[in-house]
């Protein structure tokens, strides 16, 4: 266990590393394109991106959180799912690319349908490095993940910028996905090689099949969801709009890629594992899910408080718009924090079906309140997330019920530090807010200010209260004494 608990750790740090590697990256290429492109042009691309997302569900089949989670492995099975995902995202591509000119005609603008075809290449490549990253992962082996990542992160950045600076305008995002795809399956290819498929075949079909319709069934719901704002935003108030909503909930999107997936990642094979060793899962996710509101909860308060100085600096004043969108998807994150591992959580110990079911019911909610909300107004469509969240948050927690370690009562209880300490790191960002006139006459001084203060009250209150976290910062602390310790002596 204690090993485990180590192993853990160790690609928790690598798989943040990765992620914030990844986040200077991304970063500086949203606050670079964002002064090159119009609303309208990321609005492009983001309805085009939205709409291929929900054709990447069926493309993934599932294969990867098969490997992952399967207790016992053989290379019939490994073979049956790289031929599967190969034969569904190569029909896929086909389809992307036959059917792009019909949606750049629904939605009145042909670069729609250009992205969609740039983006279909990426359907063709994507298979000959999905297997080599499940099994990476089912490994935890984020050291050679971690090459991987940034040399795909990188690859994205600088092609965006540079073809965005040359003139390709929504096209430079297409064409930097194809690329960074390319150099992806280069690094598969090159680290992780002894992780390839050994050729094809179809020997397991019994069992990857019906694992495979049952996931691709939730993550076409859940990447619905996801995607269903920005689909209905484009269609139902322009594209012009559809890009303020994607710059508004562009900060969310960052730190759940981020932070968010960085421990999602981990989790749902760390899940697997501790269900196939010890099965004490459940126990994992609780300390998982205390340590993930609080880093989240503080974050997204923060950035609801200081949407304003945020959209200023990171995209300009021509974003100002985006301002109440990006306020209201913050609240709505601070609910959905405690859904976001639920999904693998289910898979992870073997309940598929249960994750198909729910988030079938709730993302269908979301489509229709979004639809609702439309009727209204783009901030409608923004605020309606914050119902969405409860109403999935309801439906997985009554599941969740089932397991002992994590009944209502002793998750609401284990949750409580991390709601003081989000208060807590809020009190700055929230007297600067309503200072007269303070920010806008001050905006940097005084959105560096609330940064300090937030940091601060945030310790504070890990410390008060003794949050989880607390010992976490001990060990790093004590890790980087023993560093220091060595150079200090060479």
């Amino acid at each position: 266990m204690t090993k485990n608990k180590h192993s853990v750790r160790r690609a928790l740090v690598l798989s943040f590393a990765l992620k914030y590697s990844s986040l200077i990256f991304n970063v500086l290429t949203v606050v670079i394109v964002s002064r090159l492109l119009t609303p309208k042009e990321i609005g492009v691309f983001s309805v085009a991106v939205g709409l291929t997302a929900l054709v990447q569900m069926l493309r993934t089949f599932g294969v990867s959180d098969f490997l992952i989670q399967e207790k016992v492995l053989n290379e019939g099975m490994i073979r049956t799912s790289f031929t599967v995902n190969l034969i569904i995202a190569w029909v896929l591509a086909f389809a992307l690319f036959a059917t792009s000119w019909w949606v750049g005609k629904f939605y009145g603008d042909p670069g729609v349908g250009e992205v969609m075809r740039a983006l279909s290449g990426t359907f063709i490549l994507v298979p000959f490095g999905t297997t080599a990253m499940a099994l990476l992962k089912r490994d935890m082996a984020f050291g050679l993940l971690y090459k991987i990542g940034m040399g795909e992160v990188a690859t994205r950045s600088s092609v965006t910028i540079g073809l965005a600076s040359a003139g390709f305008s929504y096209m430079s995002m297409a064409w930097a996905s194809l690329a960074a795809t390319a150099v992806w399956i280069l690094g598969c290819t090159i680290w992780g090689h002894k992780y390839r498929a050994p050729g094809l075949g179809l020997s397991e079909w019994r069992r990857v099949l019906p694992f495979g319709v049952n996931r691709t069934l939730s993550d076409i719901a859940s990447e619905l969801g996801q995607q269903s704002a920005n689909i209905v935003v484009g269609k139902m108030l322009g594209l012009t709009a559809a890009g303020f909503y994607s710059r508004g909930y562009s900060v969310v999107n960052i730190f759940r890629d981020k932070v968010v997936s960085a421990i999602t990642s981990v989790a749902y094979p760390a899940f697997a594992a501790e269900h196939r060793d010890t099965g004490t899962a459940p126990t994992l996710f609780l300390r998982s899910l205390v340590y993930l509101t609080g880093i989240s909860w503080p974050f997204f308060a923060f950035a609801a408080l200081m949407a304003f100085p945020m959209v200023r600096i990171l995209f300009g004043d021509q974003w100002d718009a985006a301002v109440p969108l990006m306020q209201w998807l913050c609240v709505a994150a601070i609910v959905g924090t405690l859904i976001y591992q639920c999904n693998q959580f289910f898979v992870a110990v073997g309940q598929v079906k249960v994750v198909t079911t729910i988030e079938i019911q709730y993302q269908l909610a979301r489509v229709g309140l979004a639809v609702v909300a439309a009727l209204y107004s783009v901030q409608a469509v923004a605020a309606s997330q914050i119902l969405v969240y409860v109403i999935a948050t309801a439906l997985y927690y009554r599941k969740m019920h089932g397991y002992a370690a994590l009944a209502i009562g002793k998750c609401a209880r284990a949750l409580l530090p991390s709601a003081a300490v989000t208060v807590t790191a809020s009190i700055v960002p929230a007297a600067i807010l309503f200072w007269p006139n303070l920010l806008p006459q001050h905006r940097l001084p005084a959105f560096a200010v609330a940064v300090v203060g937030c940091g601060i009250g945030w310790l504070l209150g890990v410390m008060a209260v003794r949050h989880p976290l607390l010992d976490e910062i001990k060990h790093l602390t004590s890790r980087f004494r023993g560093y220091l310790g060595v150079f200090q002596r060479l």
